[in-house]
């Protein structure tokens, strides 16, 4: 008869067997992305970030990214695009820096899974087309059941120099991402789990482009996507007051799954 183990990592179906130790660090070889910042109003901004968290300035990120060379997928990828802002965590004497994620839409339910039952990161399902490229232009879309609801079009107008390249690897080779890992209790309301996580990630990059941004919501019926129409249309109405920092980037990654954890 199966029996869980305290030392033993499981995930859903847990009975087929996990494995024992700490999670280990995942290697992404090939990472290639594009970020899109705006500032927005803070008073309806805050309405989605919980307690704990302070928010650092009124500003939204919208990346994309390409991940090719995936060591736990068997070197395969995925695409993803992550919506978050800049905050502060607070608790007592810790005080901690770092994106809190809004969401993330991706193209794979592995992924999905794994991030959103071990470290709490908003993941949710979305058709995200390759990025197109034409000359310094490069674009692409998101949709869900044959509706767009996100594009992205970003233009490189300056390639960083060396010195430019080495000190974004110093100032954000290093990301604390936030999330909230909710599981709801079955068959009435509340929550059998309810907790912020931290996810540290770290990032080398190999080339960036600064550059201009645009995004263009198109909010769904409900009947067009009846499980996220919600979620795009309040992003949908932050209004874009003005457009920060777009940046390109060209590197890899590693998410240090071996330091996330619960957060009180």
């Amino acid at each position: 008869m199966f029996r869980f183990l305290d030392d033993v990592n499981y995930m859903m179906p847990a009975h087929f067997g996990g494995y024992a130790g700490v999670p280990q660090p995942a290697a992404y070889h090939e990472v290639t992305s594009f970020m899109i910042a705006y500032e927005t109003d803070l008073g309806l901004l805050a309405e989605y970030i919980p307690d704990g968290f302070e928010i650092t300035q009124p500003v939204v990120s919208i990346q994309y990214s390409e991940c090719r060379g995936v060591d736990w997928l068997s070197g395969g990828g995925y695409h993803l695009i992550t919506v978050a802002v800049p905050v502060t965590y607070a608790h007592g004497q810790e005080r901690i820096d770092g994106l809190y994620v809004l969401v993330i839409w991706e193209n794979q339910s592995a992924p999905i899974l794994t991030g959103r039952e071990q470290t709490g990161m908003p993941k949710i399902f979305a058709n995200i087309e390759d990025h197109h490229q034409l000359g310094d232009r490069l674009f692409t879309n998101a949709s869900y059941e044959g509706s767009a609801f996100l594009r992205m079009d970003f233009q490189k107008t300056k390639l960083m120099t060396a010195g430019e390249l080495r000190a974004l690897n110093r100032q954000s080779g290093k990301v604390n991402a936030f999330g909230w890992r909710y599981i709801p209790n079955i068959g009435r309301p509340g929550a059998a789990l309810s907790h912020a996580t931290l996810f540290p990630q770290e990032f080398v990059y190999s080339a960036a482009w600064l550059g201009d941004g645009r995004v263009q919501w198109e909010a769904p019926t409900a009947e067009q996507n009846s499980t996220q129409a919600h979620i795009i249309q309040a992003l949908s109405q932050l209004p874009i007051k003005s457009y920060r920092e777009c940046v390109m980037t060209l590197g890899s990654a590693v998410l240090r799954n071996d330091l996330a954890r619960q957060l009180p």
